[in-house]
């Protein structure tokens, strides 16, 4: 969508432009050591046509959904060292035999630091938002469910305290230029990215209050039948600043961006974490027409890793209002997040939805065709509870659960070429979905470490399946 006159990200993008180029120095402190290599064989199956939603959904697209998988995932990475001008590094390649088999690099990426700013260029795994990683559904604009977006990306390292202020107001953010690719209904279109987060009080106090926006967009690129889009500096600024005149330029964007409010609490023996993200994809939603679409969650975790329970998550998505008139009722929102009009594969890399995987790509919705750009369902409201623990001598679990109301999407392509577009809004489709999962040590004294993992389906959106997975990694000492 194009939003019209959107002064808060303007202004961000101006800040963040500044940020980049003014950050002090920081007294980071150094994070790893040497250089880290691993090997993991893994293989998943079950008993439909298609694995179980929790067995590849926020994998950064490594398992495909479509069938059984074994492969095989070759890992070296190099952490940032010390302090003052360092590098670090990271690759992983993954070979896959499924219905979709693949070789490919899942990353490849490289990094500068000094002080407090960080380069970083290539593909690089992701979520941005201050969500649990290992728990969360993901934030609603950048989970872990697509393979990374190749990027060069200029950021903070972590908050930087604002000068005048000791640690009690800090800074971060980033600002990012990417490339999907060719393999998309508009080839070569491009990545534009930028978030500014505040934090109040410092980090030892027993409470911090976070505030952030994020903005996304897709532009550029060469579309089937209208053919190249321009790219300049002048587009850029046009796409940066979000509006769609600037500088008496007229910028076709697919915008999209989130208010990120967080409250961070300390209560001795157990931290609590209380966010709500609020989703926007034009100028309707941004002046909170749609205030009820976004992400709410809490989580609680204790210090203490060899506990039954160090973390519990319940989330709440809900993605329906989409625009609708308050006379209509909020499963019938005029608009159909995460797609565009002319970025017809929306807000999708690979197949896969860069944002929250409960929002499924027209080609992974049930009931239409496997050869569709854009999104299938979109309408989409959802409770998910995440949990996870100790089970004593370094063996460890993760519970997932999320029940979802699926209600189709209001405009899909009717076809590859995508020249028409259908109203496939549906009744209300419960849908259940859980993971149970174990990692521990196999062979301690050869640092090798086995996960294994069972999901399941149940309800009317997906067939009813179980399914099965594990992985066997070797880390280097």
């Amino acid at each position: 969508m194009l939003p019209t006159d959107w002064t808060v990200v303007r202004w961000v993008g101006l800040l963040v432009l500044a940020w980049g180029v003014a950050i002090p120095q920081s007294g980071a402190q150094p994070s790893g050591d040497a250089v880290g290599y691993s090997a993991t064989v893994f293989a998943a199956g079950g008993s439909g046509a298609s694995l179980p939603f929790w067995l590849s959904a926020n994998r950064y697209g490594v398992i495909d959904p479509a069938s059984a998988n074994v492969g095989l995932r070759l890992a070296v990475r190099r952490p940032f060292q010390h302090r003052g001008f360092t590098y670090a590094f990271g690759a992983e390649f993954v070979g896959r035999a499924s219905e979709a088999s693949t070789a490919h690099a899942s990353e490849l990426y490289g990094r500068l630091r000094y002080g407090a700013v960080q380069l970083t260029v290539g593909r690089r795994k992701q979520m941005i938002g201050r969500v649990a990683p290992s728990l969360s559904l993901g934030s609603v604009t950048w989970s872990k469910n697509a393979p990374p977006v190749p990027k060069v990306t200029l950021s903070s390292d972590g908050y930087v305290p604002v000068p005048g202020t000791g640690a009690h107001m800090a800074l971060k953010g980033h600002l990012a230029h990417g490339w999907f690719g060719r393999e998309r209904f508009v080839r070569n279109a491009l990545l534009h990215e930028k978030s500014l987060y505040l934090r109040a009080f410092s980090p030892d106090a027993p409470l911090q209050i976070h505030i952030g926006l994020v903005h996304h967009a897709q532009w550029g690129g060469t579309h089937p039948r209208r053919g190249e889009e321009p790219v300049s500096v002048r587009n850029w600024l046009s796409t940066v600043l979000g509006e769609q005149d600037v500088l008496d330029v007229r910028a076709n964007a697919n915008h999209l961006a989130a208010y990120d409010l967080s409250l961070d609490l300390n209560l001795g023996g157990l931290h609590g974490r209380v966010y709500r993200e609020f989703y926007h994809e034009d100028i309707h939603s941004f002046r909170f027409r749609s205030a009820q679409d976004g992400l709410w969650g809490v989580r609680l975790r204790r210090p203490d890793a060899s506990a039954l329970v160090t973390a519990v998550l319940w989330e709440h998505l809900r993605m329906t209002r989409q625009y609708a008139k308050f006379v209509q009722a909020p499963a019938r929102g005029d608009a159909t997040y995460y797609h565009h009009g002319f970025y017809r594969d929306g807000w999708t890399y690979q197949g896969r939805t860069l944002g929250t995987p409960l929002i499924t790509p027209a080609a992974r919705t049930p009931g239409l065709q496997d050869n569709l750009p854009g999104i299938g369902n979109s309408i989409v409201l959802a409770h998910h509870v995440g949990i996870e623990g100790s089970l004593g001598a370094d063996v460890s679990y993760r519970l997932l659960g999320t029940y979802s109301r699926n209600y189709g999407a209001q405009g899909v392509c009717g076809g590859p070429a995508c020249k028409s577009r259908v109203d496939q809004r549906r009744e209300r489709t419960d849908q259940y979905s859980f993971r149970v999962e174990v990692r521990g040590p196999l062979l301690p004294r050869h640092n090798l470490r086995l996960r294994t993992a069972v999901a399941i389906d149940a309800g009317a959106f997906y067939d009813e399946r179980i399914g099965a997975s594990f992985g066997l990694t070797w880390r280097s000492p």
